[in-house]
């Protein structure tokens, strides 16, 4: 079979997007026949647009034995930009899916978008001139903020959880970083971060739950994201009590206001005084009782929840990230109770911890961009 260019497209797009993949692979997700591929990549590795890798090269991915192929990574960089309520994070990532870059900065609580963008781009040229990139090796960005977005055109949902990002569109980021830019949810981003290259790699149905200041899920099903109209997954914001707390989104009595950390550390106070999240950790380490039941409560009063959205989705596996998930089986054991406890007598999800880290949502954010982005390469490397 001749190579077209809708194969030759497909196979620069999924090695743009996967990363490292097989001839086989490429083969089968071309639909073609692997000496219509082999010829392909024939070509592709003689202009320097395809070069050969370990499996287990990148640092952004957990990887198989032997070789594989991927762009060559001197073709460009994306980068992932995660805004949180207090602080900004840029992961840089070459085109073989490699972190080659990192850069991380304090921002003023409740933010406007104008200053948080401006870190942003000082930040993204830090990292690529610390990577010996130029701006325009840039081919893409995905951004992550902690609050809903309505998906294409990318753009912050007015909320009372975001007030200085009303109506920022991915259009007015990319005008200043001068690339394509795709904007979605944190949770969702921290589930597609573990779903492409953590502790969701192989699993086609998860729930991925982000224990944080905020709580949230990033929902998979049959191997896509679940997004919804404006967004979806976002348990934080189910009503444990009508006449409860009031929560930041305008409601009361919301799951966070009962599990969130700031909930955790209000419980806490009248025994230990106000707290940081590193000091409810050390707490946590030592086993300190009153630290241990309240975190144990929430973490029960969220796997609650969980188990509705289980007994909907029937997920394989459901991932624990976000800093609570530093706790480990303080936090997980009683999720997995709660949801045994309220599950249909179904097979029951496994329930881990996910395995990125605190840069599962930025690796969330770069692949959000390498999925999106129209760029493919066109041409030799410079060089």
């Amino acid at each position: 079979m001749p190579v077209t260019r809708s194969t030759r497209t497909l196979v620069l797009t999924a090695l743009r997007a996967r990363g490292p993949m097989s001839r086989a692979d490429l083969a089968r997700y071309a639909g073609v026949a692997p000496s219509t591929v082999s010829g392909l990549v024939q070509e592709l590795l003689a202009a320097g647009l395809v070069v050969t890798a370990p499996h287990s090269g990148g640092a952004a991915q957990r990887g198989r034995p032997g070789l594989s192929l991927t762009l060559n990574p001197r073709l460009g960089a994306v980068a992932g930009v995660e805004f949180c309520f207090d602080r900004l994070r840029v992961l840089l990532c070459d085109l073989a899916h490699n972190v080659i870059g990192t850069a991380r900065c304090e921002l003023p609580y409740a933010h406007g978008s104008g200053i948080a963008l401006a870190a942003a781009e000082k930040l993204v040229g830090e990292a690529l001139a610390a990577a010996g990139l130029r701006r325009d090796a840039l081919v893409a960005v995905g951004v992550s903020v902690p609050g809903p977005v309505s998906r294409h055109p990318d753009a912050v949902t007015p909320s009372a959880i975001l007030p200085g990002w009303h109506g920022v569109t991915a259009a007015e980021i990319a005008a200043g970083l001068g690339v394509a830019v795709s904007i979605d949810n944190d949770s969702n981003l921290a589930a597609l971060g573990e779903h492409r290259w953590g502790a969701g790699r192989g699993c086609a149905d998860s729930v991925t739950l982000k224990f944080h200041y905020g709580i949230g899920c990033g929902l998979f099903a049959n191997g896509a994201l679940i997004r919804g109209r404006g967004g979806a997954g976002e348990i934080g914001h189910v009503t444990v009590d009508q006449r409860g707390p009031l929560c930041r989104c305008g409601k009361r009595g919301c799951l966070e206001t009962y599990a969130a950390i700031s909930a955790i550390t209000d419980a806490l106070r009248p025994r230990h005084g106000t707290l940081t999240l590193p000091e409810l950790m050390r707490l946590l380490a030592a086993r300190d009782p009153g630290a241990v039941r309240v975190v144990g409560d929430a973490a029960e009063l969220i796997g609650t929840h969980l188990a509705t959205v289980c007994n909907l989705l029937a997920p394989q596996r459901v991932i624990v990230t976000g800093p609570m998930a530093q706790a480990g089986d303080l936090v997980l054991e009683p999720i997995r109770t709660a949801i045994r406890r309220h599950t249909a007598p179904n097979p029951v999800p496994e329930v881990v911890l996910g395995s990125l880290g605190g840069r599962n949502t930025a690796l969330g954010a770069i692949a959000l961009a390498l999925d999106e982005t129209g760029w493919l390469p066109a041409k030799r490397p410079r060089g």
